[in-house]
């Protein structure tokens, strides 16, 4: 425990601190000051729990101190004011603002022991007070989050009855839930990619660990970084069901950053990938389960489109990816200033005012360094990727002083693309052509069509992000990735279907497909004939 002695008398305050046998009461730490001003500034660096203060100096005076302080710091302090013999009515307003009592001078010891005493057992009593005060908080609120996660895992996983409507009513009120009564929601549905197999080589209990630690990833961004009310359960399975308010289709698009960012994070801290299922559709609390069950069947697409991603409705048509790359991706940025054209480079730049609003900062000092720094990220991924050209970083501060020269927001987007453009030229000296790429594409999906092709996997083989991919092959191709690789999966699948060896299910498992009804619905569209009919049309019959 810590006291601060206050007194303009050197003397007093000095005695006090040496004389007075502080260590029998259990004070272990004394320290002074010599006027109130003097005294506010170490109350703030060492919170005593114990002041004793002369009312009368010279600076602030100890009526001040005490108020200054109180209007700082609440509880967890006790003050005894030191007075003379005509000060009664300034010990009448030091009680009135929180001292506990006083002693006179000259100071008595055995008095001053008995108001230290008196204090100290005032100020344990309200510390056992606050510590059970925070126990039965504690336990209130770990009761509370259990009978959450518990009616929230009914609400999703059975179906709505109303027989058991008051009931939920009446307890989503109680549980502070009551938003989901006024709310539309949106749910997603996330799972750890490859869980069993992870068991399988680390430690049995790596997966209630993994599990754990994607929950907390996903409970504390839940209330840090998005405005949308939402609540967080595991369902049966293991898995972690958001529920979220969802109004409107920017809420919706809210849904899909959270998501994004939940990913992002899991893979950052808790070193696995994730995956995670939306449903684009949006209902009353009453629809609960029929959209978990919509974002679960979104969530096995992944089996399909691949992993370590968000999926929506849209994944089960086209693969779900950005149409442009992002500013805010350096892997992206980099991309197109490799490949890409001044046309290309320029469009990307339309996102550089929403990228500088978004690190929300009003100096333009402050906005110069984080720029500084987005072009230096940028400037070494470029240099990983083969750039030759060192001057930025033997000298980056001419770097900081070109950027230094403007301070508006249009004159620093301006100078920015000027800067990318000119490593873009850089690299088109010696980089592959965007045809290159999508020839190293194409040899790669024809050699490894009947495995599981997904935008990531041969966009890692050829080294480029997903998004660049996408790009290329709408602008080379004039079809999307997916499209292109079914096209070659059913020119290969009416080879397979021409032999009469072939079984269809071992057909669509040849081309790639592990569902033959799927494989049947993709093949129908594509030729318009089921693959029995195309095998009758051949004279070839199947059984």
């Amino acid at each position: 425990m810590r006291v601060l002695i206050v007194d303009d008398e050197l003397e007093i305050r000095e005695g006090l601190r040496t004389k007075f046998p502080w260590a029998d009461y259990g004070i272990d730490d004394v320290a002074t000051a010599e006027d109130g001003e003097q005294a506010l500034t170490a109350a703030r660096e060492l919170k005593p729990e114990l002041i004793v203060t002369d009312i009368k100096m010279k600076r602030m005076n100890g009526l001040e101190f005490i108020q200054a302080l109180a209007q700082e710091r609440g509880e967890g302090w006790r003050s005894i004011v030191i007075s003379g013999y005509d000060d009664f009515a300034m010990v009448r307003q030091a009680m009135k603002l929180g001292a506990m009592d006083y002693v006179l001078k000259p100071i008595n010891i055995t008095d001053l022991g008995e108001v230290v005493r008196k204090a100290i057992s005032q100020l344990e009593r309200e510390q056992l007070e606050r510590t059970n005060q925070s126990l039965m908080d504690s336990h209130v609120q770990n009761a509370m989050a259990i009978m959450r996660e518990e009616l929230l895992r009914e609400m999703v996983e059975q179906p709505y009855s109303a027989a058991r409507e008051s009931r939920i009513v009446h307890r989503l009120q109680t549980l502070q839930l009551d938003w989901m009564l006024r709310d539309k929601l949106a749910v997603m549905v996330m799972e750890a990619d490859d869980l069993k197999a992870i068991e399988n080589q680390r430690a049995g209990s790596e997966k209630d660990l993994i599990l754990f630690g994607v929950g907390n990833v996903v409970k504390q961004t839940l209330e840090e970084d998005t405005p949308l009310a939402a609540a967080l359960c595991q369902d049966a399975k293991g898995r972690w069901v958001v529920i979220a308010s969802c109004p409107d289709q920017p809420a919706m698009e809210r849904c899909m950053e959270l998501a994004q960012l939940c990913i992002e994070r899991v893979n950052r801290f808790v070193k696995v990938k994730v995956s995670i299922g939306l449903c684009s559709l949006t209902g009353s609390y009453s629809k609960l389960h029929h959209l978990f069950m919509e974002s679960g069947g979104i969530l096995e697409q992944k089996a399909v489109f691949g992993g370590n991603r968000l999926l929506t409705s849209r994944s089960w048509e086209e693969e779900a990816t950005q149409d442009n790359p992002s500013i805010r991706n350096p892997d992206e940025v980099l991309d197109l200033i490799r490949y890409g054209s001044d046309e290309d480079i320029a469009g990307l730049m339309d996102g550089f005012v929403e990228m500088v609003h978004s690190w929300s900062l009003s100096h333009i000092r402050d906005i110069h360094q984080q720029l500084f720094e987005w072009l230096l990220h940028v400037y070494r991924k470029a240099a990983q990727l083969g750039w030759q050209d060192r001057s930025w970083e033997r000298n980056p501060i001419a770097l900081w002083e070109q950027l230094e020269q403007y301070d508006t927001l249009e004159s620093l987007r301006g100078k920015a693309e000027q800067l990318l453009l000119a490593v873009a030229h850089d690299f088109r000296s010696y980089a592959s052509s965007p045809s290159q790429i999508i020839q190293e594409a194409d040899r790669y999906i024809a050699k490894h069509y009947a495995e599981g092709l997904t935008l990531q996997s041969v966009a890692a083989e050829v080294h480029v992000t997903p998004v660049w991919l996408s790009k290329l092959f709408k602008k080379e191709k004039g079809k999307t990735f997916l499209e292109h690789v079914t096209d070659v999966r059913m020119e290969h699948a009416k080879r397979m279907l021409s032999d009469v060896q072939y079984k269809i299910y071992q057909v669509a498992s040849g081309v790639g497909y592990k569902d033959p009804v799927h494989f049947t619905k993709l093949f129908k569209k594509h030729m318009g004939l089921t693959p029995k009919e195309f095998r009758n049309l051949q004279g070839i019959a199947d059984d």
